[in-house]
């Protein structure tokens, strides 16, 4: 018995999708974007860099908010490490590094061939403005070894009360000119201020930024002479020289 032409027509659509048919590919300039704020195949969970980057700011702030609450030296001592490992930490994507990718995904964007003048224009404005959260990683980290070196509780939660407010102020930003407001200008921006740029960037894209397929996420890769080229094996940008 021959099926009918539309049961037919619907197999054979099912047939060359599962073969892995992808949509039509994007902008190599969205696949950065989408890889600073969607995914990636390198972070921890294959989430974009930014996505990790805000991350790992929550979870400092609360070892940070546990070791000020804390009366015991050597408890203390553990928090504060936690505080850093979440803020520096090159083997797990700390908010140093999760946003240094961000800010340099956003620039490969910017210089891409394909990039809007849009983009062009926003992402050096963007990578200028991530440096406040920068220089408050580094902070946390010199922070981080005074508490190791605390012979004293008192001396340890001084050093832990201004880890807390400088992880606070790396995730909702601060007021650090007594306005009044928080995060009004770039010097006291947090990572919620820089979502909030980056979208705005995204917001005026035209033609319009759809979130890339997962795919074309994972297979764009940079070959020698510069260029970027979808990897059409599809071996999740594992070739060197991708990052």
């Amino acid at each position: 018995m021959r099926d009918a032409p539309g049961v037919r027509s619907i197999f054979l659509l099912m047939v060359v999708c599962m073969a892995g048919c992808v949509s039509r590919p994007p902008t190599i300039a969205h696949v950065h974007i989408g890889h600073a704020l969607t995914g990636v195949h390198v972070t921890p969970n294959h989430e974009g860099y930014f996505v990790q980057a805000e991350k790992r700011a929550q979870e400092a702030i609360a070892a940070a908010q546990k070791a000020a609450a804390s009366n015991d030296l050597a408890e203390i001592r553990k928090d504060a490490a936690a505080v850093v490992k979440a803020t520096d930490s090159e083997e797990d994507f700390g908010v140093k590094q999760a946003l240094e990718m961000a800010a340099n995904h956003i620039t490969f964007a910017a210089t891409s061939d394909d990039a809007s003048i849009n983009v062009q224009k926003s992402a050096p404005v963007f990578a200028g403005n991530v440096g406040r959260v920068l220089e408050r990683c580094a902070l946390i980290d010199l922070l981080g070894r005074d508490v190791q070196d605390s012979r004293t509780l008192a001396e340890a939660q001084v050093s832990v009360q201004e880890m807390s407010k400088l992880a606070q102020a790396n995730l909702a930003g601060e007021d650090k000119d007594g306005n009044g407001t928080v995060g009004s200008v770039p010097a006291e921006f947090g990572l919620v201020q820089l979502r909030k740029e980056v979208e705005a960037m995204v917001g005026r894209e035209n033609p319009k930024y759809e979130t890339v397929d997962q795919w074309f996420l994972f297979n764009l890769v940079k070959l020698p002479n510069g260029k970027w080229v979808f990897d059409k094996l599809g071996r999740g940008g594992n070739i060197e020289g991708y990052k």
